[in-house]
């Protein structure tokens, strides 16, 4: 009996599988492979950190060649070694939208002692050299497809091996296979740090380029534009300096009816080239690529369409110099039309430009209210999409800064109570930018008493006192601006009013002179004064005569209890 319920506990649950011994090492085993992928993840994170494993990539480069394009997330450099030749022109697009991660795998970091790179890197290093077409080919095609295998190819030690040179004088070959393949190299290289792309610079890589635009041949076209996007992330102004691209541009765009991959890298090399803040000296250089990039927004490629809003976004968030460029180019329509546009991302990007636009002065928000975009934020503010929402209140509350005129033409369309509607039942951000927009149309329209009473007549009151509860003090310092603005008029309407002020009536009932009396005290010096002044000026003697007749009804109360 005793020998059956041993042989029970034995099997019970997989008790006795494994002995202490082997639960230990099992357990220590865990440990290390935890302890080995957080220290690949930490290397990996590190941007110049370039991880060498030539040894298992030249085993089973022709067995797996199945790669995808990518764009680096650290400085939205483009990848072209990883897309397979039928994926870079077949109908897929090769490009992704911005900020896109690489998405191969980490390969395993391999042990020291089974690195043996330099025997490898010798060979590639004497094919290259060669004389032979053949060997240079099938180099350049190995070092080509390492470069794709790796999420962090290793960009430092293809450098080193002084070899760079020797692709530049590959993309003048007579032979196409060898020029494709060296510029796909290079495209590649060029997406690592400054001083890697500086040695691509330094080997005269640049010009060749530049000249490869004007090739009859689509793929050296997409290769060349790619390689100029990436260099332009690091040396904008040398690039532009460099040929005449918006001319080239232009060209490409005349012999292409329809989109196709090489417009698609042509839309985000221009929006790579137009990224960042524009110095003086730039500015001269990028004017020229704008005819193509006015071209491109008339392509129906949602691709196209997002880079090149984006492009145009970044222009538009500079000097009022570049804004009248943009609409100069007669862009503007386009841009309202895709605010409403079926991609979000496209859709996102025209808001992004049109909002950029209209922080500019009266004249250039005038352009875009001609264009008809009140009839489209009223769409959009009522849109699934909270971003959009807050986009739109982002675009009207710079317009409501305008003049007159303006906030006359938002009042009449009907945006103002789909404003406060937003103010009362939205998220906190949208929220924030319609306390914007009802501060910005009451505050500008208060010359003219008509129309702000017509606003705070649509209910604006309640939301404002509303947001005094937020734990936001930049909120509540622009709704105490409107809050002051608003009983300001309330004293032009006291003689229709028995003399007492409609709207102290109003917020008082709602609450907010609690709150604005709280406010006396806050740790903001800006709130604290426009805190007292609302209460010195029109809640003081109003609060002391309340307090009086409640202390006086309290005491006849307390005296009839006593009885």
């Amino acid at each position: 009996m005793s020998r059956i319920l041993e042989q029970r506990k034995k099997v019970y649950k997989n008790k006795y599988v494994f002995d202490s011994e082997e639960l230990f090492q099992k357990r220590q085993k865990q440990q290390i492979e935890i302890r080995r992928q957080s220290r690949e993840q930490v290397l990996a994170s590190r941007r110049n950190y370039q991880v060498a494993v030539f040894n298992n990539d030249l085993s089973n480069i022709d067995s797996n060649d199945n790669s995808i394009s990518s764009r680096n997330s650290t400085n939205d450099k483009i990848n072209t070694a990883s897309i397979s030749p039928i994926h870079l022109y077949g109908d897929i697009s090769p490009i992704q939208q911005l900020g896109e991660i690489r998405s191969t795998n980490i390969s395993p970091i391999p042990d020291l002692g089974e690195m043996s790179t330099c025997h490898h890197l010798s060979e590639i290093v004497e094919d290259i050299n060669s004389n032979s077409v053949e060997r240079q080919l099938i180099s350049l095609t190995k070092i080509r497809k390492i470069l794709s295998k790796e999420r962090i190819p290793p960009i430092q030690q293809v450098i080193d091996c002084g070899i760079v040179p020797r692709f530049v004088q590959f993309l003048t070959s007579i032979n196409m296979s060898l020029r494709h393949e060296a510029a796909w190299v290079i495209t590649n290289i060029v997406t690592g740090i400054s001083d890697q792309v500086q040695v691509v610079i330094n080997a005269g890589a640049l010009p060749v380029f530049m000249d490869l635009l004007n090739s009859s041949d689509r793929k050296l076209q997409d290769h060349a534009l790619w390689a100029l996007g990436n260099i332009a992330a690091d040396f904008r102004e040398l690039v532009l300096r460099t040929g005449n691209l918006g001319d080239s541009c232009l060209r490409i765009i005349d012999e292409i009816s329809e989109p196709c991959s090489v417009l698609r890298t042509m839309a985000w090399t221009l929006s790579s080239i137009c990224r960042g803040k524009i110095s003086i000296n730039e500015w001269p250089l990028i004017k020229p690529t704008l005819p193509a990039i006015s071209r491109l927004i008339n392509y129906k490629d949602d691709e196209i369409l997002h880079n090149i809003c984006w492009a145009l976004s970044f222009l538009a968030d500079g000097s009022t110099e570049q804004i009248d460029a943009i609409i100069n180019l007669g862009v503007c329509p386009d841009l309202v039309n895709l605010m409403l546009h079926e991609s979000y991302d496209v859709q996102t990007a025209a808001l992004r430009c049109v909002r950029h636009i209209v922080a500019g002065n009266d004249l250039q928000t005038q352009v875009i209210l001609d264009c008809g975009v009140l009839t489209v934020l009223k769409i959009l503010l009522i849109s699934n999409q909270a971003s959009i929402r807050k986009d739109a209140c982002f675009i009207l509350s710079n317009i409501t800064a305008g003049n007159i005129d303006q906030i006359t033409h938002v009042i009449h369309v009907g945006l103002i109570p789909l404003v406060i509607n937003l103010l009362t039942n939205s998220d906190f951000q949208t929220q924030r930018e319609a306390c914007w927009v009802i501060h910005n149309a009451i505050k500008k329209s208060c010359s003219q008493t008509e129309l702000t009473i017509c606003i705070i007549r649509q209910g604006c009151i309640q939301p404002l006192v509303n947001v005094l509860s937020y734990m936001d003090n930049d909120i509540i310092f622009v709704a105490l601006q409107a809050i002051w603005i608003i009983l300001q008029v309330g004293e032009t309407l006291t003689i229709e009013n028995n003399g007492e002020n409609p709207y102290s009536l109003t917020i008082e009932g709602c609450g907010g002179m609690e709150r604005i009396n709280n406010f006396q005290f806050n740790e903001n010096k800006d709130i604290r004064l426009i805190a007292y002044q609302v209460m010195d000026k029109f809640f003081s003697e109003e609060n002391e005569e309340r307090l009086i007749n409640e202390s006086y009804t309290n005491g006849k109360r307390l005296s009839s209890d006593n009885k």
